[in-house]
């Protein structure tokens, strides 16, 4: 369950730092390429789901983290990532929800090794259509 973001500053899971514009601006360009060169590019079958599920969730983290990086904060856990999005944007709980879902699915693949299906990894691909636009749009504004 991902808890208020007050409770990972406190866990050391995230810290306090300067804004830092440069990294923000990186990691977004670095989950717009990992979409075109890295997801886009490959065909989704059962063999490559497991690897484009992994990169579709990169690419959400990277966009997110830019988001931390452009309000001074730094992240030593995912859900703390999570945190941050649900405490200071409004993004529906229910893309928040999407979101942590596919961090515990990706949890288990790179750390237990349970496969993805093709199914889910096409799930997950259309959220990521959906939902990257909305942290670029929030990045866009923040960053004026």
């Amino acid at each position: 369950m991902i808890k208020e973001f007050q409770y990972y500053l406190n866990s050391n899971l995230a810290k306090k730092a300067s804004p830092d514009k440069g990294e923000a601006e990186a990691l977004v360009k670095k989950a717009a390429g990992r979409l075109d060169f890295s997801i886009k590019a490959r065909e989704l079958n059962e063999n490559t789901a497991p690897y484009i599920f992994e990169d579709v969730y990169e690419c959400l983290r990277e966009a997110a983290q830019s988001l931390m990086s452009l309000k001074g904060y730094k992240p030593y856990s995912h859900e703390a990532l999570i945190s941050f999005l649900k405490e200071f944007f409004d993004f529906s709980e229910s893309d928040i929800a999407s979101f942590n879902r596919y961090r515990i699915l990706r949890n288990k693949t790179v750390y237990r090794g349970e496969k993805i299906s093709a199914e889910i990894c096409k799930e997950a691909l259309n959220f990521l259509l959906k939902f990257l636009p909305e942290l670029k749009n929030s990045f866009n504004k923040l960053s004026r």
